[in-house]
């Protein structure tokens, strides 16, 4: 009878240390794993589908950069949140990874991630994660969760089926960090921002600041994340060269009102120009200016290759 009951403790200990091994491996699994192991979102017996998420490293740029290290200084580490991936975004990543007994690789993949993400906020929160929630979404990045970012996490939400409450938790932080194209609310887009913030966005996205003395603020956010899609759609080099500064037209969709940019169309510009005639709908011309249509991300542009009588030629574009 001892001897049973020996065995039995022994048989359990056992299968106690299995199990606590096998947690300690699932625990520091390397973070280049399949995201699709990961469980996501569900609303009734359907998954919503996932999308991968985004890989950085040491040289990556952009606004997950910049999310990540908003996300890293909401843990306490003292980053300059400029969207730029370098060695000291890479130490506070292996920092993060260590204490969370993932591979210490420097590289945010899946289980990163998941980890940097695991934390609600709602709103009325303020700080460093709200920060990198309004990056993402393309609003005001000033680390209050107002009624203009509640209402663009409430649009994801409600876009893929979950409980559409405003409220930023595990599940709707991961669709708003992988939707690479998510539904700005026109509440939202219509938003005027700053010069400064306008800056901050367009160099997440890998474009430089305006030449000259381009003005941008009072832009529209439509208007800025309108010119970032443009660029990641035609892999070109923008370069802004009027903005909402005065001397330009008058009118409702004008520059003074934060619709409108001027990009280069000479040297780099060439690139641009040749993406928007080959595949852009060609439209009436406007005046003597030949005119093209599209669509970047839920946001219509209208292209004019305006020539003026002094010089000057460049793409006058309107975002609507």
């Amino acid at each position: 009878m001892r001897k049973n009951v020996r065995n039995l403790l022994l048989q359990a200990l056992a299968a106690t240390l299995l199990a606590g091994g096998a947690l300690g491996t699932v625990n520091a699994i390397d973070d280049q794993a399949s995201a699709s192991t990961q469980p996501g979102p569900r609303t009734g017996s359907h998954a919503t589908p996932l999308k991968a998420w985004p890989t950085l490293k040491n040289g990556s740029r952009g606004a997950n950069a910049l999310t990540a290290q908003h996300l890293l200084a909401a843990r306490g580490y003292r980053l300059t949140a400029d969207g730029i991936f370098g060695p000291k975004t890479a130490a506070a990543v292996k920092d993060f990874q260590r204490k969370n007994r993932l591979a210490a690789d420097g590289v945010i993949g899946p289980n990163t991630w998941i980890k940097l993400t695991g934390l609600t906020v709602r709103p009325g929160a303020r700080g460093q994660a709200v920060k990198a929630l309004q990056v993402q979404l393309g609003v005001k990045a000033d680390g209050i969760f107002g009624r203009n970012t509640k209402a663009a996490v409430s649009s994801i939400q409600r876009k893929n089926r979950l409980k559409v409450d405003g409220i930023a938790g595990p599940a709707t932080w991961r669709l708003i960090v992988t939707d690479t194209a998510p539904t700005i609310p026109t509440s939202v887009r219509d938003v005027r921002l700053n010069h400064g913030l306008a800056l901050q966005q367009l160099a997440a996205a890998g474009i430089k600041a305006p030449v000259g003395r381009t003005s941008l603020n009072g832009v529209r956010a439509r208007t800025v994340q309108g010119v970032i899609a443009l660029k990641k759609a035609s892999r070109c080099p923008v370069v802004i060269t009027g903005g909402t500064e005065s001397g330009h037209s008058s009118g409702k969709y004008s520059h003074a009102n934060g619709y409108k940019l001027d990009l280069r169309t000479r040297n780099e510009g060439q690139c641009l120009t040749r993406w928007i005639k080959n595949t852009q709908r060609k439209g009436a011309p406007r005046g003597s200016d030949p005119r093209w249509h599209g669509t970047l991300n839920g946001t219509s542009a209208e292209y004019v290759y305006e020539t003026p009588r002094g010089g000057g030629v460049h793409w006058d574009i309107t975002f609507k």
